[in-house]
């Protein structure tokens, strides 16, 4: 499958945009006739890999108001908060299109949207700390959102793509061949969910062979839970990081990587956007 080449930024209004009335002056109740900005979000996915019955197969855009302060409430909400479900409620009172819902997104789609809403409610600037990956030292660093291009999706020679948008993918050490999914909202909850009980049980954290298995969902065509997590128990490092680097490869999103400079040691590079817990809540 050819790859799309999408380099619209993010952050930028879509061109179809439709012009919102500002403060009417002329009317007596003018301050009721104020309507809320709203922009068309380009995604990442370009609508190609959701099944027929999703609300956004074949959808380019999605329609998102501006922030206001009913969402700076959201933000706030100390129980929100505590839950890990602020960003998510975010987001789904941002989408127009009620039949849209956030856990359904897939995660390239949902970081577009998270980038965009952020950008209307506090601008392009992000300023956050850094560290340095050469002398370790961190530094506060600007980030400017609305540079931000989306990165699309490719799909090597060796990956075939199913019709239900699943990918075989053969591994070098092993031979087996594994199918993967595109992770969505509800399968990041799920990953952050298992991070987090296992932090609270003070068990050894497992990263890695828990995002395997949200990814791998069947091996050599064996695709019961059982038999995926003891093939993962015993996967090959080097079938692991195959698996990784081919994920990204397929895996429509928003290229968060800006240059980097570090004011320490002079070491140059990129950096992702860290989408940290000051992405929402800026200094200030």
């Amino acid at each position: 499958m050819s790859s799309r080449r999408n380099q619209d930024r993010v952050g930028a209004p879509n061109p179809d945009t439709s012009p919102h009335p500002a403060l009417a002056t002329t009317e007596k109740d003018s301050i009721f006739s104020f309507v809320v900005p709203t922009e068309f979000v380009e995604l990442p996915s370009g609508g190609e890999f959701y099944p027929e019955s999703h609300p956004l197969c074949g959808k380019t855009t999605l329609e998102i108001r501006h922030m206001t302060a009913k969402e700076e409430d959201i933000l706030t909400s100390e129980s929100l908060l505590r839950r890990g479900v602020a960003i998510d409620r975010l987001l789904q009172s941002l989408i127009l299109d009620r039949s849209v819902i956030v856990h359904d997104l897939l995660i390239g789609d949902k970081n577009a949207l998270i980038i965009a809403a952020r950008i209307t409610g506090f601008g392009e600037k992000f300023t956050t700390k850094v560290r340095c990956t050469s002398c370790k030292e961190t530094q506060d660093t600007d980030f400017d959102l609305g540079k931000l291009t989306i990165r699309n999706p490719e799909i090597p020679d060796n990956v075939e793509q199913s019709e239900e948008n699943t990918f075989f993918v053969k591994l070098p050490l092993s031979g087996i061949t594994v199918e993967l999914r595109l992770m969505t909202g509800r399968h990041e909850q799920q990953y952050i969910n298992s991070s987090q009980k296992r932090k609270k049980k003070k068990m050894q954290e497992t990263t890695s062979t828990d995002l395997l298995k949200l990814l791998v969902i069947s091996a050599d065509g064996h695709d019961d839970v059982v038999s995926i997590n003891k093939f993962i128990s015993i996967l090959p490092l080097r079938d692991s990081l195959y698996i990784k680097d081919t994920y990204e490869k397929i895996s429509p999103d928003v290229d968060l990587t800006q240059d980097f400079e570090c004011e320490t040691c002079g070491h140059e590079g990129g950096v992702g956007v860290p989408l940290n817990a000051d992405f929402f809540w800026p200094q200030r």
